[in-house]
């Protein structure tokens, strides 16, 4: 559905306009590279990476040196910024992980190791920028797509439900600062 991502819906729900630099696929990489077509300044930012990254095998350290990278650029906007935690379409069930994405047992634990050490940054990262925290891996929990309500297709992309509970998570978190 056209125009029923996170980013959309929130900008609807504040009225304000969008510009969505969101990709389907995108990694930390491309988010730095995407920057350059930034307004000059914005009145809130969303920022969500890192799953992609995550997925190609990219180590902790490596996707956080890019996330600090994005959070130094950002930060000039004079913008209200919310970071996201990276959500677990398994529910920390590794038999799911496995089956979803093809991995042996021990890569799905190496995976959810480097999950878990990207998102404890990314907790850092908010808090030594003085951005917003929305912990989407606490709010996604339940709705993987083992569960009877996933909130995902193609095993991580969220859906509509997922990108309407982000958006109102997201507008709580702004009205609430």
């Amino acid at each position: 559905m056209r125009g029923g991502g996170a980013a959309s819906q929130l900008a609807r729900k504040l009225g304000v306009d969008l510009v969505d630099l969101t990709r389907d696929g995108n990694t930390t990489q491309g988010v730095v590279a995407d920057l350059a077509r930034a307004p000059a300044a914005a009145d809130v930012v969303t920022l969500t990476a890192g799953g992609n990254d995550l997925l190609g095998g990219d180590l902790p350290r490596a996707i956080l040196r890019r996330l600090h990278q994005i959070a130094q650029r950002i930060q000039p906007l004079a913008a209200r910024v919310v970071v996201n935690t990276i959500y677990d379409p398994s529910d920390g069930d590794n038999d799911v992980g496995r089956r979803e994405l093809g991995l042996s047992r021990l890569a799905t634990l190496a995976l959810r190791r480097r999950l878990n050490a990207v998102n404890s940054g990314l907790v850092r990262l908010a808090r030594q920028h003085g951005f917003l925290l929305a912990d989407l891996e606490r709010i996604f929990r339940g709705h993987g797509v083992a569960s009877t309500e996933p909130w995902f297709v193609n095993v991580i992309e969220p859906n509509l439900a997922g990108a309407t509970a982000t958006a109102e998570h997201w507008c709580e978190l702004l009205r609430s600062d």
